[in-house]
């Protein structure tokens, strides 16, 4: 039977799920709807039928939640970016609280308490972003925004409620900017990336650009006081259009007087605000001290590794990015840090059985949603830190890893702490804090 083969039907909502669907359950079977809350009863039309749960939408809110809100974004609810706007802010954390607690009970981790949340305000924070670009004449030409929720379309945005307002302040320019091209249609993309010091937008392009088009942008550069790349291939094909030697992007961790320098393609933490919170309270929980060697797994440009160094006695950090490790080792040299080394590594290979990094009393891992659960048997088998703090991304990777170390009977979950790093989302940033189990908690006697 397909979905437009059932009539709309009503429903009690119990629950959300992982990705901010309203959960309800009707003659047995599961359906995630689109648009629901928790407590709410709603008229569901179907959208898609499969055999263990089911698809639909709010056709009609017959019992409103008392945490419904009007969402502030012309485009939610068509647009991908934001899955929870309709939410009030306060519930929002609740549902990524109580997410997150479910995947760590289910995995058999805890009981443990989860720390007041770290948040900063809860708009314009965005400062990486993947712009899609589509050409579609029917739809008027060029479509420069967020894939639409649940398909590959673009919906085009004249405005961004979450983006940093450099970005926001373009975003309606950049159609017409691209339909002036030689090529429009072969844009398939604009990378963006907001420093402390500068905005940087990278644009994508499938055929080579012409000097007219090389002077469009940087005209558009020019007026709207941004940094402007071009990029026809890969991450190593990134080339200044304007200015001709740009400044490196930088964000401050001002708590430990660092500068971290790195470039518009760069992985970097999204929220400026959230990040320096976050950082401090992993060097916090750690309580690094002047004869600590600290291992940072995943460490990127040194988002955890350079702080850490201005306690420690030494830092070693690891990661399988080439560019990553010399932009860390760029960022150790112009902060005037000498005790850190950088190393490239692939963290997830076998290779680690032939890997001695040395002894280390605590270890930072800031994986991947996809977690580190190879590296942290390496870790617990092989290095035997102390203390470890684990930067998450994943609720559900996370309780898996934490069940394995925890399981083994090696390391106890003793802290839980919840970022918010994405608001507007159902994306979840936590850190979990873990000790040897013959060792005592940092702070504690």
């Amino acid at each position: 039977m397909s979905a437009n083969q059932i009539a709309p039907f009503p429903a009690v909502v119990d629950s959300l799920s992982h990705d901010g669907r309203g959960v309800a359950r009707v003659e047995g079977k599961v359906w995630f709807v689109e648009g629901a809350l928790p407590g709410e009863t709603v008229i569901v039309r179907p959208t898609k039928i499969r055999r263990s749960f089911s698809l639909g939408l709010v056709d009609k809110i017959i019992v409103q939640s008392k945490n419904r809100t009007k969402a502030p974004c012309q485009y939610f609810g068509t647009c991908g970016g934001c899955a929870l706007q309709h939410l009030e802010h306060s519930a929002q954390l609740t549902f990524k609280h109580q997410t997150l607690l479910d995947a760590l009970v289910k995995a058999g981790v805890g009981p443990v308490g989860v720390t007041n949340p770290i948040g900063a305000m809860p708009w314009g924070y965005r400062r990486k972003a993947r712009l899609s670009v589509r050409f579609v004449p029917k739809k008027g030409g060029i479509l420069v925004g967020f894939r639409e929720r649940n398909n590959k379309y673009v919906i085009p945005l004249a405005e961004c409620l979450v983006i940093d307002p450099s970005v926001n302040s373009v975003l309606a320019t950049l159609p017409s900017l691209l339909h002036g091209m030689s090529a429009p249609d072969r844009f398939p993309q604009i990378e963006v990336a907001v420093g402390d010091n500068a905005t940087a937008l990278v644009f994508q392009h499938l055929e080579p650009l012409t000097t007219a088009d090389t002077y469009r942008l940087e005209q558009f550069a020019r007026e709207n006081n941004l940094l402007v790349y071009s990029q026809s291939g890969g991450s190593g094909s990134v080339e200044a259009i304007f200015p001709a030697q740009p400044v490196l992007l930088d964000y401050a961790l001002p708590e430990f007087s660092i500068s971290v320098g790195f470039s518009p393609t760069d992985f970097i933490q999204v929220n400026r605000l959230v990040n320096q919170a976050l950082v401090g309270m992993v060097i916090d929980w750690l309580d690094i001290g002047a004869t600590d060697s600290v291992l940072d797994l995943f460490c990127g440009l040194g988002n955890f590794s350079l702080p850490a160094a201005r306690g420690a006695k030494r830092v070693l950090g690891v990661d399988q990015s080439p560019s990553l490790i010399s932009r860390a080792r760029d960022n150790a040299h112009r902060n005037g840090i000498s005790n850190t080394a950088f190393e490239c590594r692939d963290l997830c290979s076998k290779d680690l059985e032939i890997w001695d990094p040395g002894q280390f009393s605590k270890v930072i891992v800031d994986p991947p949603r996809s977690g580190a659960l190879e590296v942290l048997n390496f870790v617990n088998e092989r290095v035997k830190p102390r203390f470890l703090a684990y930067v998450s991304c994943d609720p559900a990777t996370l309780a898996r890893d934490a069940a394995s170390l925890t399981k083994s009977g090696a390391y106890r979950l003793v802290k839980l702490g919840l970022a918010d790093m994405f608001p507007h989302t159902a994306h979840i940033e936590s850190v979990a804090l873990f000790h040897r189990c013959e060792d005592t908690v940092p702070g504690t006697k």
